[in-house]
């Protein structure tokens, strides 16, 4: 089967991205998204190590020591949560706010944001499809963090927008952050696609109108809301 999608990337001068397998390739075809929206931590990059050595190292400068697996469970997208479970698991309070906590934990992470590590299958997805529909991202961290994990994957400039944290009051599982990345597309949500690999995130997506692939699945389908 002959591809449909260019070689280059005009605006990016990337050129011959690789071919997504024949499966993915037949379930795009299938589903003919007119716009895209990618969760960013675990999707598009490898975070998740990274993402709980910024929250040791923050958790540390606020003289709060928390157990190992205790921190590995810990729900640290969502402050709110965190200062709960910080509460009932451990007795303990959070001494500062959100902002602040934000702030702290994105020096540690654009400290070592070298580390981040493309997941293949869906980045060389995500340069296809740059060439034939508008992209964006739409995740719960923070905006900076979101920036400099795509230019250390060589995604700069790949998407069209990206929400991150502190363009929507409400983290995903609300809909909000689809909401908007799809209203910033101009794209009505129920002709978007979305790639996420957490509960909440399909929650989300699926709650605004997406059709949904969970990449944690070996073989994809899409779920419609």
């Amino acid at each position: 089967m002959t591809s449909p999608y260019p070689t280059t990337i005009p605006h990016l001068g990337v050129r011959h991205p690789p071919a997504p397998d024949a499966a993915d390739h037949l379930l795009l075809a299938a589903l003919r998204p007119e716009a895209v929206v990618f969760d960013f931590d675990g999707t598009l990059a490898d975070t998740s190590a990274l993402n709980t050595d910024a929250a040791r190292a923050t958790l540390a400068d606020l003289n709060l020591t928390v157990p190992e697996p205790w921190l590995q469970q810990a729900p640290l997208a969502d402050l709110t949560q965190l200062r709960h479970r910080l509460h009932a698991d451990l007795d303990l309070q959070l001494p500062c706010t959100d902002g602040e906590f934000v702030a702290i934990a994105r020096g540690h992470w654009l400290s070592r944001s070298h580390q981040v590590r493309e997941l293949p299958r869906v980045t060389n997805l995500a340069r296809h499809l740059a060439t034939t529909a508008p992209i964006a991202v739409a995740s719960a961290n923070d905006g900076r963090v979101v920036d400099a994990g795509l230019a250390a994957i060589g995604l700069t400039g790949l998407f069209q927008t990206i929400i991150a944290r502190e363009h929507v009051e409400r983290l995903k599982p609300d809909p909000a952050c689809y909401l908007l990345a799809a209203a910033k597309l101009a794209t009505d949500p129920t002709r978007c696609l979305a790639f996420e690999n957490t509960d909440e995130g399909i929650t989300a997506a699926l709650t605004a109108g997406l059709t949904v692939i969970d990449i944690r699945a070996t073989a994809w389908s899409a779920q419609t809301p």
